[in-house]
Parts: structure tokens; sequence; C-alpha cells
């Protein structure tokens, strides 16, 4: 291996090469460069040699590597210059030369990087020592985003976990979390998601109480967690007390929200212009005459005859007030300890009578009662409340103050509402309608003992009850409604009613485990295994009247009785399981790990509800191996690893509600029979039963590598996987005259492969330390196999092509001309419906798969992919005597979003139009951006019918956070008795770079009718701990 070269070597224990000091001579000394020759030894604290540290001169490329022994020598060092030793698990030393031509160092352990330990399934492992796809976040990560919820603050933070806002609405305004692309066609693909090993809603969990989170992405790093974890895990751990004494801590901000963007709508001679405008390009009479156009040009409106009627305005707030507090306390003695933490966030909507509030409340408790028993109780509480008008979602009545045309009256003269569009007034319904109020109490236990008579021993034992109620209560006020000072209606027509409903979900789980480890000459090996029970029962009722006569009395038992409605629902769950681990490494190099979990599940009937879902993963550390030494100068650490394994799926999503029993025939009330020449009522089956499903399937393949440059100062991460899911339960169809729906079946398969890369730098300048971390990662999703079925409509579900996939025609442009329509195929095949303004569509097909002359269904074909493509982040940061700034940029490189409804077509259900859709075919303006203007908004207009020309870009830039901090001086702090004190301003959402329509946000691939917009927000905090 070395011939030829001047490197010698001899072989140590029979296991690895040690270079000798011949090799060990100045790597890269600067050219001409004069000084003196010094040599010495590095140690660490037991007088034990030190092999491969880095010996540098501070400042430049002149450095070597320490032997065997220990020893080093460098040549050419200047005078007083600093010489740097590094060494991948002890703390940097840097020590400036004198007169001395021999320097013997001793480096400490950096312990806290040698048993730098991440959360994993039932358990912790090094950091140094994991061999699947595992990614950990601080608590101090979250915190700094200032946002309102967890998941959000997620975003961006780790490569290949994508979180979608899609809402800004408050208590809904939190991030849809998927990890490495979607993993079913109809069950679940939302990840597992565990608070101290309890599900649980990660947006419920005060951040200041988080210590951290952890992501498992692949199954080597999953499977121990089986059928729950196909779509990944996220553990988060919340804090506990260490160490004596009491510590006090508050984190709070203010702010204000604004939304992000949304479409502009005109103003009313612009509508009526634009309509008119429609009117004559379909050959019809103008719907206002100049004498209309004129009194609003020279006049304006008066509000009683003519109206221009700013909805947005009326409707949408420009601003609202958003505010979080959290207070934390730990502490403890030698015995007991204690972390309490209590929060409360409020946040405004942009429309009235929308709020949303959150108290929590978190206590973690644990005794060491012995030194070989410890036991613990920790309690969560929370209530959140939500209030909406009830009469209509916030969401729509958004759309509504969009979309409703400036003509129609709001607010009269006289303060009376105005007869909006057939009595239907967003600004009435958000303000005096009623209000619609939800409250969401939640009560979680969990008490754990911990054995460890012996070293390396432990058992735990632990039980945990989760209690979640929801309770609504709405009533809907009608209100009346005028216009040109006249009374039109009330509104709605049908009077008032009452609602009343409550939920209540428990969740109760127990679980056992034991665990041995032990390291016997440099081999470590650690074996789990337990087993678990999981218990869910959730029931709930509803009920409602109409006709409330007397103001103020508006219990149910007060309204019609003839008019009383009621519903009741039961479903139960429950699940066992048994889990097994084992981890090997030899010298912290060669790393293995075999997974196991044996599941069961009441989804499935007796024969088919146990599942085994196993793993195996591989790690090698060239880093510590001998030949990798003169490498050492540059690279401190580096791992290979590899992984494979098998999880599941049960959770079965249908209509957005799960499905319990899969494999039952289900049954109805409410159907009627004949007997004896009467009807009577009573119960039907309504699906076919299919005894034989069981779980979905998820194979999964990742090899990374991780890598730590230049002192640790770089660092890269990277991983490729291919993700397999087999039997999908899916429902095929079955004829008509069966008159049942169809049983769910284990027929289908879908392949996700992609890549994620990680790359940080963090170094320090003098008194200024700075920060960037980038992030990148791509998914490609194939369905593979449906045998036979096809699922086609604006999307489409075919073997072969991405999941949902945008389905519909090819443009190729406008008509410019009658001569073009006159020579080219039409959608409908009637040429005089066309004229030039209209998109042209592609004739690429027919029945024998050739163009035929038509546009057809022949001619739909794939035209957009709605998932996420290189999804990236970059974070900046940096620190200066005090000061603290960073800048959170996040985005999406490709993805298509497909515009069907008011974003595409002007006067959409006889609405208005916004002032980007002015911009329409003319002879005058053959580029406009949207085709010729007509006043049918419906689908069937030919440029209406879904295309490629309404697919844009959805690829984007957002900044999504900045952050501006300064924590004040010690020696100011400590005659205030106080440990830490920061205060920071920041903003979310600062600005978006993309080409998708203006006012829509390109996070969503869908124009959908309504939508809540994303906030804009502006904080201002303080952090202060005692």
């Amino acid at each position: 291996m070395f011939k030829g070269t001047n490197i010698t070597y001899k072989v140590v224990d029979h296991s690895y090469i040690v270079l000798t000091n011949k090799y060990f001579k100045n790597i890269s000394p600067n050219p001409g460069q004069k000084g003196k020759r010094i040599t010495g030894r590095v140690v660490d604290p037991t007088d034990s040699p030190l092999i491969g540290v880095n010996v540098v001169v501070e400042g430049t490329t002149s450095g070597t590597i320490t032997d065997q022994n220990g020893q080093y020598s460098l040549e050419n060092v200047p005078d007083n210059a600093n010489l740097l030793f590094s060494y991948v698990g002890y703390l940097p030393r840097t020590i400036k030369t004198g007169n001395e031509t021999l320097l013997n160092v001793i480096l400490e352990e950096d312990t806290k990087r040698l048993d730098e330990v991440v959360v994993v399934g039932y358990g912790t492992q090094k950091r140094i020592n994991l061999t699947g796809a595992v990614q950990n976040i601080t608590s101090q990560d979250l915190i700094k985003r200032n946002v309102g919820n967890t998941s959000t603050a997620l975003q961006g933070l780790i490569p290949g976990v994508s979180v979608v806002q899609s809402s800004g609405r408050p208590g809904a305004d939190g991030g849809n979390i998927t990890i490495r692309g979607t993993g079913s066609l109809n069950s679940s693909t939302s990840p597992l998601i565990l608070i101290d090993g309890v599900e649980g809603d990660i947006n419920n969990v005060d951040m200041n109480a988080i210590e951290s989170v952890s992501i498992l992405k692949d199954a080597a790093s999953a499977s121990i967690y089986g059928s729950r974890a196909s779509n990944g895990v996220v553990l988060v751990t919340t804090k506990r007390a260490q160490g004596e004494g009491v510590k006090v801590s508050y984190n709070g901000y203010v702010g204000l929200n604004t939304p992000t963007s949304m479409p502009d709508p005109v103003n009313a001679i612009e509508y009526m212009e634009a309509v008119n405008v429609a009117r004559a390009n379909a050959d019809m009479d103008p719907q206002y005459s100049e004498d209309i156009l004129n009194i609003y040009r020279t006049q304006g409106a008066d509000n009683i005859n003519y109206y221009d009627t700013d909805w947005r305005k009326a409707v949408i707030k420009n601003t609202a007030l958003v505010h979080n507090h959290s207070v934390s306390l730990s502490g403890g003695s030698k015995m007991f300890h204690v972390f309490a933490n209590g929060g409360y966030y409020y946040q405004d909507g942009q429309i009235s009578n929308n709020t949303y509030s959150r108290m929590t409340l978190r206590l973690n408790t644990d005794a060491q009662l012995t030194k070989w028993l410890k036991v613990g109780l920790d309690v969560n509480i929370r209530q959140s409340k939500a209030t909406n008008p009830c009469l209509d979602s916030p969401e729509s009545i958004i759309n509504k103050a969009l979309t409703f045309t400036p003509v129609f009256s709001g607010v009269n003269n006289d303060g009376s509402w105005g007869f909006g569009q057939n009595g239907d007034n967003p600004i009435a319904v958000s303000k005096v309608a009623g209000v619609a109020t939800g409250v969401t109490p939640e009560l979680g236990i969990k008490g754990f003992v911990l054995l460890q008579p012996f070293k390396g021993f432990e058992a735990l034992a632990s039980y945990s009850s989760r209690k979640v109620e929801y309770k609504s209560d709405s009533f809907i006020n009608p209100y009346d409604t005028y216009e040109n000072g006249v009374f039109k209606t009330t509104y709605p027509a049908n009077g008032n009613s009452k609602y009343e409903g409550w939920s209540q979900t428990i969740t109760n789980q127990f679980n056992a485990q034991a665990s041995y480890e032990t390291n016997i000459l440099r081999n470590y090996l650690k074996i789990l295994a337990g087993m678990q029970t999981e218990e869910l029962t959730n029931r709930g009722f509803s009920a409602s009247r109409k006709g409330f006569e007397f103001e103020g009395f508006e219990e149910l038992n007060h309204g019609d009785i003839s008019t009383a409605s009621n519903a009741g629902t039961r479903n139960e769950w429950a699940m066992m399981s048994y889990f097994a681990r084992v981890n090997y490494a030899f010298a912290d190099r060669y790393l293995l790990e075999l997974n196991g979990r044996w599941d069961a599940s009441s989804r499935f009937m007796k024969g088919h509800r146990w599942g085994f879902f196993p793993s195996f993963s591989v790690g090698w550390r060239i880093s510590e191996e001998s030949f990798f030494l003169p490498a050492k100068k540059w690279v401190d650490n580096l791992k290979i690893r590899a992984s494979y394994g098998t999880l599941g799926n049960q959770d079965i999503i249908l209509g957005g509600n799960p499905v319990y029993f899969p494999y039952a025939a289900s049954i109805a009330s409410g159907y009627g029979y004949w007997f004896d020449k009467k009807e009577g009522t009573g119960v039907a089956q309504t699906q076919v039963a299919n005894e034989k499903i069981s779980w979905e399937k998820s194979t999964q393949f990742n090899a990374g590598i991780d890598a730590a440059l230049l002192n640790s100062r770089l660092s890269v991460n990277f991983d490729y996987y291919i993700r397999n899911i087999n039997n999908m339960l899916q429902q095929f169809p079955i004829p008509m005259y069966v008159g049942l729906s169809s049983p769910w079946e284990n027929a289908g398969s879908m392949r996700n492969n992609g890549w994620d890369l990680s790359v940080s730098w963090r170094d320090r300048i003098g008194n200024v330390g700075y920060h960037i971390t980038g992030n990148l990662s791509d998914v490609k999703n194939e369905v593979t196999n449906l045998y036979g079925n096809e699922y086609i409509d604006t999307q489409i579900i075919r073997e072969g092509l991405p999941l949902r996939s945008w389905y519909g025609y090819v443009s190729d442009g406008y008509f410019q001309t009658q001569e073009e329509i006159d020579a080219s195929p039409v959608y409908g095949g009637n040429k005089e419906n066309i004229k030039p303004g209209y998109i042209r569509y592609k004739d690429i097909s027919g029945p024998d798969g050739k163009p035929d002359g038509e546009i057809n269904d022949y001619d739909r074909t794939v035209i957009g992919n709605p998932y996420a493509r290189y999804e990236f982040s970059l974070n900046l940061g940096a620190e200066w005597k005090g000061f603290d700034f960073t800048v959170f940029l996040q985005g999406v490189g490709k993805r298509d979003i497909l515009y069907t409804e008011a974003g595409a077509r002007p006067f959409y259900v006889g609405r208005t139009i916004f002032k980007n859709q002015l911009d329409y075919w003319t002879p005058e303006n053959r580029n406009a951006e949207f085709p010729l203007l007509l006043i049918d908004g419906s689908g069937n207009n030919p440029n209406n019918i879904v295309s490629d020309f309404w697919i844009k870009s959805g690829a984007y830039l957002r900044m999504k956070n900045m952050v501006v901090g300064y924590t004040l001086p010690k020696k100011i702090l400590s005659k205030l008795h106080i440990d830490n004190l920061r205060i920071y301003a920041s903003a979310q959402n600062l600005f978006t770079i993309c080409s998708a329509y203006k006012g829509y946000d390109p996070e969503n691939s869908v124009d959908r009718g309504s939508f809540y917009p994303v906030m804009q927000t502006f904080t201002f905090g303080v952090d202060i701990r005692f």
C-alpha cells in the first residue's frame, strides 16, 4: 500500500496501522518562512498519548499531526505564534509560544460532545453512534423563531421534513408535517408525534417547556414504533429539573399580525366597466349605462342608491394583536426535582369575533428514593378556546369579502345592514349574526418507576392517561337587511337556531421495558426489550333546535321541540406491542443496530392482527481508522451508514375521519322497509366486509454520510433513501346493483425516493461569532401498482405517475384571429362558440393514440405535480458583544399550483374581478395574462376547463424569520441578581418572491375558494432568567 512512498508504519495490536515520525513532518509550511522548531507531546488527563491531534500555527497553513506516541515536531514556527491543538472529542486549546522549543500539552475531554446524546425510540443514544437517519433540534432553535406553535417553528429546520402552513386562522395556523413525502393513498400521511412518550399534538406544548425534538426519518430509527411509524416519528422531550437550587425564567412577546397577501378587488367603476366589456364580448347589451357610470365618475357613490362597498376593508382588519407569555420554574434537592411551566397564548383574528387563546400548565416531577429507585409524576393541563362567527366559517367570510361585487350594499348611512348578495352580508355575518365557541380542555397524567439495581441495567414502567374534550356552542342571530332605505329581508330566512356538541377522547397507555448495556474491551453492547398496550375510546353527542321566541333565552330547551335534532357516536381502538433493540459498537468505530416490533391492532380481524416490523442498520466511522490519520488535520469525523427496514400503517382516513373497523360490514340506521302494508324503520348494511385486510407495509432503504471538518467548524450530513409502500388500502369499484359501498382491500403500491442534505459552518472572527446552515432535500413519488384501478378527475391516480398529478389539457396560447380558429380543432367542437382571445388547446391524442383533429378527453394528460420538489432553507446568524442577529430563509424550488376558482375566473359564480385580471386579451393586448374577458365564470366556458394555462409555478423564496436581540452584560445583571436578560424584536414572513398569481400564497398547491391568509407578524419580547 505504501510502496514507493516515504511513509513508514508498524502494526499495533494486530488491528490498525500507525504512521511514524517520517510522515509527521510539517504538512504545508509557508514557503520562505523562518522560525524555530517546536517539539512536544500531547496527552489526555491520564497521561495517555493522543494520536492524530492537529497542531497548527494559527492563521497559517503550517501544521502537523501527533504520532502513535502523541509526539509532534513543527518547523519554522514564528516568534510569539499561537499554536492550536485540536482533536475530536477533546476541547481545542490555543497556546501562545515564547522562547520555548519544547511544549507538552494536555487536552481535556469535551464531555459534552463525547457524551452528547440524542433521544431515540424508548431511550437515548450517543450521537456519534447513530446509524439511522435521526436529526435533533434544541429548544433554542424553536424559541428563537417566536411563533405561536411548534409545528410552524419546525419549518425548514430539517431536510426531508416538509411543513406547510396553509392557514393563518387563529388556532388553526399550525403546519402540516410530512416526512419524506406522502406515504399512503387513503391512510394517514402524518408522522407519529410523541410527547415524553405519549401521543399528542405538538402545537399544544409550550415551546419554552421543550428540551429537544428528534425526528426519526428512516425505518432503522423508527421501526421500534412499528405500525405507528410508517410516516416517520417526531419525539418531543420536555424539560426536567437538574441539580439543586431554584431557577425561574420568563419569556414573552407582544406583536401585531397582518395578512401576507390577498387578491386586490376592483372598485365599483372598474367592476361595472369590466362587466360591460365581458357582456360585449358575448354580444350582449351593457348591464350598466353610461349615465350610471358618469354618476360614479363625477359624483361617486352615495351609499343610498349607488354603492361602492370596499368589502375587504370593511371585513378584514389591517392588524390584529398577538401575545405569548411563558413562566418556568426549575428546582430541587439531591432527592427531589420539579420543573413547572405555565404558558398563555392569545391571537386575535383578522375578522370580528375570531379569536384563539391557549393556557398550558406542565409539571414534571421525579424523586430519587434510593440509589437504585427513581419515581416520577408528570401532569399536563391545557385549555384552549376559539371563537368564530357561527353563520359562516372565517375562511368563507374572507372569501366573500374579497369576491363580493362592490355595487352590493354593505352598511347603509343610517347604520343598518345592507342587502349584500341576496341578504348574505359578510360584514353583518362576522359582527352580529352570532358567535360559535369551541373549548378544548385536556388533562394528561403520566407516572413512572425506574429501577437501576446494578450497573448497566435499567427497568422502566410507566402508565399514562390523556383525556381531551371538545365543547362547542353556537347561537345564530338573524339580522335585517335594507336597500335604498327599504327593508329587504331577514337573513337567514329560517330564523335563529342553537347548536351544542361535546366529544371526549381518552387514551390510556402502559409501557414496560428493560435494558442492559456494557462495555468490555472496547466492545459496547446494549439490549432493550419491552411491551406496550394502548387503548383509545372516543364518544360524543350533539343537539340542536330552532325557533327561540324570547331574546336572551338561548338554552336548548327554549327552542321549538319539533325542530329538535340530536346525534351520538362512539368508537374504540386498541393495540398491543412487543419491541426489542440491540446496539453494538466496537471502539466507537464499527456500529450495528437491530430493531424489531410486533404489533396487534383491533382494526383487523383475528388471524390478521399481528404484524412484525424489523430493521437493521450499520455504520462505519472511517475517521477512527489508523489509515485515516493523514486526513485528520482536515476531517475530524467521518461516518458512513446504511439501513433497511419495514414499517406498517393502519390509520385509514375517509372523509377526514379515521376508520376504526375497516374489515367489517358497516350497518346504518334510518332505513325504511315495508311490512304488512306499512313502512317501518330499521337498519341496513351499507358496505361490503373484507375480513382479510391487514397492514399497509413500507420497506425503506437509507444510506447516509456524516462528516465534521476543519475542527468541526464545517459539518455535512447527506442521506439517500428509497421508500416502497405496499399493500395500500383502497376501495375498488363494484357494480351499482350491489347497492353497497366497496370493501377495503390491500391492493396498491407506491414509491418515494429522494435525498436530504444539510451543510453548516460555525466559526468566530475576533469578537464576532457566526453560523450558516443550509438545508436542501428532494423527493420523487410514483404510483407503481393499482391492480387495474385508476382515478381520474382534476387530479389523476395512475400507475407510473406521481400521486394525484394535475390532469387536464395542454394550452397553446390564444386564438388571435378567426382564421386560426377555422383552421384548428376547438374544445367542444363548435367553432361558433369560440372567439379570438380564447385559449387554444393542443390536439395530442385520439382513440388510437394519435391526434384526431378533435379536442376531447383523449387530449387530457398530466400537466403538473402538486407536491413540492427541492425544498430548501438557509439560516444565517451572528453574535457580537451581546447582540445577536438571525435571518431564516425558506422556500421550494419546484411545485405546480392549479388555479380553478376566483383566482382564474373573473366573475366566478357571480362575484367580482381582481385588479390583476384586468390584464385580459384584446386585439391591442394580445399577450395578456388572462384570456378574453367573459361574464360566465363557470366551468362551461372553454377558457375555464382544467389546463396547464392555469398552472403556475409554486416555486418561492420567503424570508420566514428575522430576529435582532441584545443580552445585557453580566456585570450589570449581577447587581440586579439576574442571571440573563435578553430583549429582542422579530418579524415573520417579511417578504416572498414568487411568480404565482398576486394575492395567493405559493405555499398552497391549489387555488381554494375559501382561505385564511397566512400572517406577517412583528413582535417585541423579553427573555429573563433568575
